[in-house]
């Protein structure tokens, strides 16, 4: 009887055993297959207009992503990817994008899976497109930026505008302000009838007190308000224009 006993406590006793063992095998898978949820960005490092990126998540649909990204630039950080919260091989993830071809009507999409390399750090952090100027896409989750020490990019820095691009960024302000010499030039010269009347109203919509010390848009006080005005103005922009042709790239 007691030997039976005492088998029956040894039976018990690796059932025990065993569960536990099961248990302890199932804690540590689940551990493996926490997840975290993410933020998703993109680096364009092309002279192109990125129209938009879009990561699919190959197991279960769910997308993240979606912006246009200029040339030379990065998206902003956006809402949410799911990432398993440690690195193992075999995290596979899609990206859907496609660039800037003159309209939104007939848009062109490319599609890669990429498998992500290990995090270079103890977390995800956030998911990253990065695209390249010979067409390459890279794929990556990594919780430090471009300039760290432990970036795993491709290229190790933020992207930087080639002179091209900055020249047409800079024609694009300076035109702009070249437009404001001319109007506040016009002002400076005395405006038509008609174009007074466009600057009382206007003025009248925005900030109606100034307007409180003239009878109307035909009022000599307000014409000379409006000369003074332009011509003011007109000496500031001309000194902004010149600094804009200094600093040309």
């Amino acid at each position: 009887m007691t030997t039976l006993k005492a088998a029956s406590a040894r039976r018990w006793r690796w059932i025990l055993a065993t569960c536990l063992a099961a248990a302890s095998l199932g804690c540590a898978s689940l551990g493996q297959d926490e997840r975290d949820a993410v933020a998703v960005t993109a680096l364009n490092y092309t002279g192109r207009d990125l129209t938009g990126f879009l990561f699919i998540d190959p197991e279960t649909g769910k997308v993240a992503g979606g912006t246009s990204v200029k040339p030379y630039e990065g998206a902003g950080d956006m809402c949410c990817y799911s990432l398993p919260r440690r690195w193992r091989p075999g995290i596979k993830v899609k990206l859907r994008y496609d660039w800037w071809n003159g309209s939104l009507s007939n848009r062109q999409f490319e599609y890669v899976e990429r498998e992500l390399p290990p995090y270079p750090t103890d977390e995800p952090g956030m998911l990253w497109a990065l695209f390249y100027e010979d067409g390459s896409v890279e794929v990556l989750a990594s919780a430090v930026d471009p300039g760290h020490p432990q970036w795993p990019g491709r290229i190790k820095h933020w992207p930087i505008p080639s002179r091209e691009r900055l020249l047409y960024l800079w024609q694009i302000e300076y035109d702009k302000v070249a437009g404001l010499a001319a109007y506040y030039q016009e002002l400076k010269d005395g405006l038509s009838e008609e174009d007074l009347k466009k600057a009382w109203e206007y003025r009248k919509k925005r900030n109606p007190d100034i307007l409180k010390e003239y009878e109307g848009p035909n009022d000599p006080k307000f014409k000379e308000y409006l000369r003074q005005y332009g011509a003011e103005q007109l000496e500031k922009t001309k000194a902004r224009l010149k600094y804009m042709e200094e600093m040309k790239p």
